[in-house]
């Protein structure tokens, strides 16, 4: 019955049949620790994707002074900044000239055959 702890399906007002989950509750408990084990192993596991090691080999020779390392890391940054700033530039000013040398390229094309036309039509 209902006062079990089961599911009891009313049909009118009796009770028809008891279905007893106290196995499906254990397989979720069971299922559930498996899921927690999982994810704590990937807590675990190191997703710096290799940057704590980078950075131990650039300031493994500085002093232990975290504000100093601190500082060479914000150089560094700027500098790599700076460069990808200057690397963007020229790509955009190579896709610019890129594109008037076609314009270019097509305007004296078309310019050469009408002047070959010309040419060939006082013969």
């Amino acid at each position: 019955t209902a006062k079990e702890g089961g599911v009891c399906l009313i049909i009118n007002q009796s009770c028809c049949s008891y279905i007893n989950q106290e196995r499906c509750i254990e397989t979720d408990i069971q299922h559930i620790w498996q899921k927690s084990k999982i994810l704590h192993q990937v807590a675990q596991d190191d997703t710096s994707f290799g940057f704590t090691e980078l950075w131990e080999r650039l300031t493994s020779w500085l002093p232990n002074f975290t504000w100093l390392k601190q500082l060479f890391m914000a150089c560094i940054m700027i500098i790599a900044l700076g460069l990808l700033k200057c690397m963007l530039q020229l790509f955009m000013w190579i896709c610019k000239n890129t594109g008037n040398s076609y314009e270019e390229w097509k305007r004296h094309r078309l310019r050469q055959k009408a002047e070959y036309r010309r040419y060939f039509a006082k013969m």
